[in-house]
């Protein structure tokens, strides 16, 4: 792996520090598998997903965390747009969905409507517009596992915060 000039590698947690946080994150994991197979919201992935965007981009931070879920939400909306117009045979729809979808780009590069056009909204849109997904994911589900998993990890990652504050 290499770093940016500039940047220092991370510090690599101690052992037992990593594998409490290896353990932590399976309890975590396990957890929102349990809910989502226990409330039957199959597409789990989503939920996922919205998890990695979060983490990876913002570092689970809380004040980051609604933006992660607009932006998801905005990419399946987009994604379910051009599904809905595929499976309606309608180039008008189809076209408007894409369109949209050029708009979101914009929107990001230009760095303006970040609450719904980021990140998240370019990985869902990139995801969620895979062929096999794209033939017969019922976005409402794909809606539901996101809404979970915003619920789910952000109360982990606010008890979390609660029990073993950050310094600083």
């Amino acid at each position: 792996m290499s770093v940016p000039a500039g940047a220092s590698a991370p510090t690599p947690l101690p052992l037992g520090q990593a594998l409490i946080v290896t353990i932590g994150v399976i309890v975590a994991v396990a957890g929102f598998v349990a809910l989502g197979a226990a409330l039957h919201v199959v597409p789990l992935y989503a939920g996922f997903l919205l998890l990695w965007a979060w983490s990876a981009l913002h570092a689970l931070s809380l004040k980051a965390l609604p933006a992660a879920l607009a932006g998801a939400l905005t990419g399946a909306a987009l994604s379910f747009t051009l599904q809905a117009g595929a499976a309606m045979a309608s180039p008008a729809l189809i076209a408007l969905a894409l369109l949209l979808m050029l708009g979101a780009v914009f929107m990001v590069v230009a760095g303006r409507a970040a609450l719904l056009c980021n990140q998240s909204t370019m990985l869902f849109i990139t995801v969620l517009n895979a062929p096999l997904l794209q033939a017969g994911e019922d976005f409402r589900a794909v809606t539901l596992a996101i809404m979970l998993g915003a619920v789910w990890f952000g109360s982990v990652a606010w008890v979390v915060g609660r029990l073993a504050p950050t310094p600083g």
